[in-house]
C-alpha cells in the first residue's frame, strides 16, 4: 500500500512539474504575442499616417511629375477631340480651332 501511495505521489509530482512548465511556456508565448501585437499596432498607425501624407495634393503632384513623367497641359500639346471626328492636329496656339 505504501508503494502504491509513493508511486501516486511521484506521478502527481511529475504531472505538477510538467503542468507548471507548460504554463510558463504558454505565458511566454502570450507575452511574445502581446509584444508583437503592440509592434503591429505601431506599424499600422505609422502606415495610416503615411497614407494620409501620400494623399495630399502636393505629394500626388510630385509623384505624377517624377514617376509618371507627366506635365501640365498647355495649348502646344493639347489635342481637341470632337465626338465622331478625328482629333484636330493643329494646336490652338498656331491658329487651330478648339
Amino acid at each position: 500500500m505504501n508503494i502504491a501511495l509513493a508511486l501516486a505521489v511521484l506521478a502527481s509530482a511529475f504531472w505538477l512539474i510538467r503542468t507548471s512548465n507548460e504554463a510558463r511556456s504558454l505565458f511566454v508565448q502570450l507575452e511574445r504575442a502581446r509584444t508583437e501585437e503592440q509592434e503591429l499596432e505601431v506599424q499600422h498607425d505609422r502606415l495610416k499616417v503615411e497614407r494620409r501624407t501620400a494623399a495630399t495634393p502636393l505629394v500626388v503632384e510630385d509623384m505624377v511629375r517624377t514617376r509618371l513623367k507627366m506635365s501640365t497641359t498647355n495649348p502646344a500639346v493639347t489635342h481637341y477631340v470632337i465626338d465622331g471626328v478625328a482629333p484636330v492636329a493643329k494646336p490652338a496656339a498656331e491658329g487651330g480651332t478648339p
